[in-house]
């Protein structure tokens, strides 16, 4: 008699293969063999990149367990089931986006209202407010500040000259007040926070007849209560010429944790193999100026250098001092302050070795050096940093009790040539703009364990052949904070060359994306190290056909371009999106597993980052115009659409929690 026991496990697995996700997990109850075989990583691999269509050579995302749980997560974990529909606006609502901590999230309609809502049901409303009135066309774009106790609104005003104006409201404490108001043009500048204090916006001086443009990039501060907002407290950052396009939909990526990150991970490889030549040239400058502000410090300092005891006038006192001193550097053998081996003249013993690390620690921050991760440093590393920091002249005695031979150089009194570690030694050796916490390599004389305390990128849609944008302009941000700064003011300058801009003194960009077709929204990933683009191509054109069109025809389907912005490369493509019209913005956001964008074909799309595949779709009545993900609770979205409504969506397992909840009650 023919029975399923006779089956090898291999015409098992062959079977299997032609199962559905569902009927594979119950085949898998069935017996304890079948569970064996049903739960095999080959079976389920394959069945996730079937039925969402995943490249073959993707693998598992990192941190992920096995692909049996990636795929419950894409199926029970992702935002796809509608929890609540708000129906609050009276007129097209465009953008909505979460708060950092993903507690709020704001929504910006055409009715010119603003409208914060709690991120827990049942969703209520925490404020409403129209930012000017009347004075306002649409209320286009809302972002929070980095420790969410500022909203950024930015919007359109009525009239041919395309103002807009963005306005800061404070927050904190659950007060909504105005505290600032900045003029933009044109009003798809949007702005954004450059940290909690600052923001930038941008203004745009066209000569039409030259098609030529201005545009100014200004830093500003959130709290600067500006009363007329044509003479905004501000500090002018950059000053671009546009043959064709504008400055608009400004962005800041913090690539300060990434660049670290990416250089620690790959220490034995060369740096230029890592990173894009901008981010090289930058750090290597960075090095170059800090080694040879460090070395002019060091030389100073010991070249004046007296010790406490010899500023004393008389001799009782100057060798009661002296003696003072040498008893508080005496050193405990166990200890070894300032000995860089964990090893210890009395053995080397677990107790000792953690004094020891502790120490070190404690040494590092002394000079400067902050979050020191001493468990990466090698002895080598230990060496160069300071060889670095110390000066070639005198060091610390060997003739106390446990004191390495490998020891720290420090200034020598002029008077008595002792060696001091004075008082101020953490004013004369701290680099303020420096933080070396982060181990790298050294490639051509670069110290790439120097890096900025931040490293920020100005990113921001611009033009050169056409008037839409289509291209994206990078430039590293070398100021955190407003100063007073003598410029020349903009109309004196347009005043002097009124024919041609193209003799003014401009800033450059530092790298340019250039894409094959109009940029109609754009977000950074959490970690800011992923650009994602929404890009409408120029329909079978060729470069002098483009550049002969103001506006030249663009394709109907919408492509995510995804670029690393450590390398400036494309890594990726995402599809399924659509914009059926002559769409202006189709907003986008991400979190740690996600990305959202909205679409024209009356629903928003979800794709997994990772395994680059669309993973759910949000149906509204008409356009969807952003999908917003909470960048904490990833199970959680919302979508707003041109037909005044705003849907909040969650996972099908919070689903069946709620529904069961409502059961028992």
């Amino acid at each position: 008699m023919v029975s399923w026991k006779i089956l090898t496990n291999d015409c098992l697995m062959e079977i299997f293969q032609l199962l559905s996700y569902k009927d594979l997990a119950r085949a898998g109850q069935v017996c304890r063999r079948w569970k064996s075989v049903a739960d095999l990583e080959f079976l389920w691999e394959c069945r996730l990149k079937q039925d969402y269509n995943v490249k073959r050579e993707i693998p598992l995302r990192p941190g992920a367990v096995c692909w049996k749980e990636e795929y419950e997560r894409l199926v029970d974990r992702v935002p796809c089931v509608e929890l609540k529909k708000i129906e609050e606006h009276s007129d097209e609502v465009f953008h909505v986006s979460f708060s950092n901590n993903g507690l709020m999230f704001c929504t910006s309609s055409k009715d010119t209202y603003v409208k914060v809502y709690n991120a827990d049901s049942p969703f209520d409303i925490v404020f409403s407010s129209q930012p000017r009135g009347n004075y306002w066309t649409c209320a286009q774009m809302s972002r929070f500040s980095p420790c969410d106790t500022q909203l950024l609104v930015s919007g359109s005003r009525p009239g041919r000259e395309q103002y807009g104006e963005i306005v800061i409201y404070s927050i904190f404490g659950g007060t909504f007040s105005i505290q600032a108001r900045v003029r933009i043009r044109p009003y798809d500048v949007m702005g954004t926070w450059l940290n909690e204090s600052h923001f930038l916006s941008a203004r745009a001086h066209s000569n039409y007849g030259k098609r030529q443009c201005l545009c100014e990039v200004f830093l500003n501060k959130s709290g600067q209560k500006v009363v007329d907002p044509q003479q905004p407290n501000a500090t002018r950052s950059f000053l671009f010429r546009c043959d064709f396009g504008t400055v608009s939909y400004l962005h800041v990526a913090d690539l300060t944790k990434p660049l670290r990150q990416v250089v620690q991970r790959n220490v034995s490889k060369d740096v230029k193999e890592l990173l894009h030549y901008i981010h090289y040239k930058h750090l290597q400058k960075l090095s170059q100026s800090y080694s040879h502000n460090e070395q002019d410090t060091c030389t100073e300092y010991r070249k004046g250098s007296v010790c406490e005891a010899c500023s004393v006038q008389t001799s009782a006192e100057r060798n009661a001092k002296r003696m003072e001193m040498m008893s508080l550097t005496k050193f405990n053998s166990a200890t070894n302050c300032f000995s860089l081996d964990t090893k210890t003249s009395q053995g080397n013993t677990e107790e000792s070795t953690e004094v020891d690390e502790h120490d070190t620690r404690r040494l590092l921050k002394s000079f400067g050096i902050q979050k020191a991760d001493t468990d990466s440093f090698t002895k080598t590393y230990h060496a160069q940093v300071f060889s670095n920091v110390a000066s070639d002249q005198g060091s610390i005695s060997t003739n106390h009790p446990g004191t390495s031979s490998s020891s720290l150089m420090l200034p020598v009194c002029e008077v008595c040539k002792i060696q001091v570690l004075p008082d101020d030694a953490n004013q004369k050796f701290a680099a303020s703009e420096i933080d070396t916490s982060s181990v790298a390599s050294t490639v051509e004389e670069v110290t790439f364990a120097s890096f900025p305390a931040r490293y920020k990128l100005f990113l921001c849609f611009t033009g050169s052949r056409v008037c839409v944008h289509h291209q994206i302009g990078v430039k590293i941000l070398h100021q955190e904070e407003c100063s007073k700064v003598v410029e020349e003011d903009i109309s004196q300058m347009l005043s002097d060359h009124p024919d041609d801009y193209s003799r003014l003194d401009v800033d450059t960009w530092d790298h340019v994306f250039e894409l094959p077709g109009q940029c109609v929204g754009m977000t950074l990933s959490p970690c800011n190290r992923y650009l994602y683009v929404n890009m409408r191509r120029f329909i079978c054109m060729s470069e002098e056909d483009i550049m002969l069109e103001d506006s030249p025809s663009v394709s109907k389907e919408v492509e995510m371009f995804v670029y690393d912005l450590i390398t400036m490369e494309r890594v990726a493509i995402l599809t399924g999106h659509n914009a059926e019209s002559d769409v202006f913005f189709l907003h986008l956001s991400s979190n740690d597993y996600y990305v959202a964008s909205g679409s024209e074909d009356d629903r928003g799309c979800i794709w997994d980052r990772h395994y680059q595949a669309c993973v759910a779709s949000l149906h509204h009545d008409k356009v969807v115009s952003c999908v917003a993900v909470n960048p904490r609770d990833t199970s959680m979205a919302v979508s707003v659409s041109d037909d005044n409504k705003v849907k909040i969506w969650g996972s099908k397992s919070f689903h069946k929690k709620m529904k069961h909840e409502r059961l028992i009650t």
